[in-house]
């Protein structure tokens, strides 16, 4: 009885403390996702003379630092090249939001031949947007906000490194909770999962890059779309919700698309959207990637709306690899029987 009720007890200390959790969690994204290069970098290392004599834990620190300050230098490198003409591309976005409001309803207007009160319409879709996701200003401030919250990034880099280098230790921690005879079996689903989940991240960072790159691509050379390299970012980032993500980014793009030039362009914008991805998913990912998450696409849709129910936009990043562990869970536990003829 006193089990179970420390047990309860321990459920309502960690939703109470629930806000923590994001930094750990991503933490722990980030060296699941770094762990085998890693383990592949420190294989490599002792090639080198100086680093010959230094300790297995030795050698894996200095690749943990090698890699970070890799990415690092990465992340600079990028931000250097598209990071000012991407804030200078959302501040005029948010500058002429209403002139892009108000072109799109004259472009739909004069294309279907509706009466419509063009500044009217523009302020009820302008009044609507800014309930659901706060004013501009409010949008600037809670970037300033996000800016200064230094605190949750030094949480998430810090964890993920103490997660790489204690690796062993976090899986040893978890497996002395079950009985010997069950540790067997955790080891094997975590080798399943393990696979798994590796492929889809692997999938998804691809995926995000490739559908960066083409969208701002055709946006950009074919469409001279204003917003085209935000555009591009925002699409290759909704690589991450399968299903409902590509839609939304091939209806933002049209919105802008309409707004800029007209009615007449929103189909050859969903033409080429739907073309990318048709090359993605009858090419790309069966050679690329292979077909890394075998799960319906209603389940997928459920799990990834049940991940914005319960924790946000955290909850829809998470929710594919959750429902692809719960599924290797109940193939490994409730094997499924060959059809009998």
């Amino acid at each position: 009885m006193l089990k179970w009720f420390l047990f309860l007890l321990l459920l309502w200390f960690l939703y109470y403390v629930r806000e923590v959790f994001p930094p750990f969690i991503m933490g722990g994204i980030i060296a699941y996702l770094l762990l085998p290069l890693v383990h592949k970098l420190s294989a490599f290392l002792p090639i080198l003379p100086l680093v010959r004599k230094l300790s297995p834990a030795a050698r894996e620190r200095l690749a943990v630092s090698i890699i970070y300050l890799w990415f690092i230098a990465m992340i600079v490198l990028v931000f250097v090249l598209f990071g000012a003409k991407a804030m200078e591309q959302f501040s005029g976005f948010v500058a002429q939001r209403r002139e892009i409001v108000t072109n799109l309803i004259s472009q739909i207007a004069t294309a279907f031949s509706w009466q419509i009160d063009v500044e009217q319409s523009t302020n009820e879709i302008l009044s609507s947007v800014e309930q659901n996701f706060g004013t501009p200003g409010e949008i600037m401030h809670l970037g300033a906000l996000a800016s200064k919250g230094m605190l949750s990034v030094l949480v998430t880099v810090v964890s993920s490194i103490y997660f790489i280098v204690d690796s062993k230790q976090v899986g040893q921690f978890f497996l002395r909770f079950l009985p010997e005879k069950r540790q067997v079996i955790a080891i094997e689903l975590s080798k399943q999962m393990n696979s798994i989940l590796s492929k889809y991240v692997q999938g998804q960072l691809i995926l995000i890059t490739l559908m960066s790159f083409v969208t701002y691509g055709f946006l950009h050379f074919a469409f001279h779309l204003k917003y085209a390299l935000l555009i591009a970012i925002f699409s290759g980032f909704l690589e991450i919700i399968p299903v409902l993500g590509p839609i939304l980014a091939t209806t933002t793009a049209t919105i802008i698309g309409i707004a800029q030039y007209g009615v007449d362009c929103a189909l050859l914008i969903i033409l080429c959207y739907t073309g990318a991805r048709w090359i993605e998913d009858y090419i790309i990912i069966p050679r690329v990637i292979g077909h890394y998450v075998e799960l319906h696409p209603l389940t997928v849709i459920f799990a990834v709306l049940c991940g914005e129910v319960m924790a946000g936009a955290l909850g829809m990043l998470i929710a594919i690899p959750v429902a692809a562990s719960i599924k290797v869970i109940l193939d490994f536990s409730y094997p499924q029987q060959a059809a009998k003829n």
